[in-house]
């Protein structure tokens, strides 16, 4: 059934890909990834306590190493090259990527990107969260040990087969170009936290 799911999930995420970039332009995407730039900056400032959280040159690290992935900036990978044998290829690139096509393309991918960093940066300020749902649920297994207490082998898959799907909704919300609001992170996060907590606390040997 989570097979199905995945899939299901896996072409809408091509989809989406393929979708976005004919709906939105690149001013559309850039600026989204701006706001929500300043926005994660401003909420680690208030959350965490810390001043002058620096994060303007992620959009720069990010576009540059996408370039590097897609072509979208192509360089010979040595000096002695051939330049009649390079100038196709860099005259092909060059047409791809300044297409609008193309152009939205890439800006979704840099945003999309953005905000899968972010998500990580979000993912290490909760981490004591994250800890503390571990070690709730380590002693509810404990629990259950010491009471003879059976396991739920069902619920332990299901749980198991959640991150995957999860990770995939993610990144299908993460190429849209409107704001996120607060609550969908909330509730992925959440949606995580409970999955982690119901693998660990039915944790048992198979077999």
């Amino acid at each position: 059934m989570f097979a199905r799911i995945f899939i299901i999930l896996f072409i809408l995420l091509l989809g989406s890909i393929v979708w976005w970039p004919g709906l939105a332009d690149q001013t559309s995407f850039n600026r989204h990834a701006e706001i929500q730039i300043d926005d994660t900056r401003q909420k680690l400032e208030s959350f965490l306590g810390l001043a002058n959280v620096e994060l303007s040159g992620l959009r720069d690290s990010v576009s540059s190493a996408l370039s590097k992935v897609t072509g979208g900036a192509y360089l010979p990978e040595a000096a002695n090259l051939d330049a009649e044998h390079e100038a196709p290829m860099e005259s092909f690139f060059n047409r791809l990527w300044s297409s609008p096509y193309f152009m939205a393309l890439k800006a979704m991918l840099e945003l999309s990107m953005i905000r899968a960093v972010l998500a990580l940066i979000w993912f290490a300020a909760l981490c004591p969260i994250l800890l503390t749902v571990v070690f709730d649920a380590w002693v509810v297994r404990r629990l259950k040990y010491e009471s003879f207490a059976s396991h739920h082998p069902t619920l332990y898959q299901t749980a198991l087969s959640a991150p995957p799907v999860l990770l995939t909704c993610a990144f299908t919300v993460m190429l849209i170009p409107f704001a996120i609001p607060v609550w969908v992170s909330v509730v992925f996060y959440a949606a995580f936290l409970l999955s982690v907590h119901v693998i660990v606390s039915n944790f048992h040997r198979f077999g």
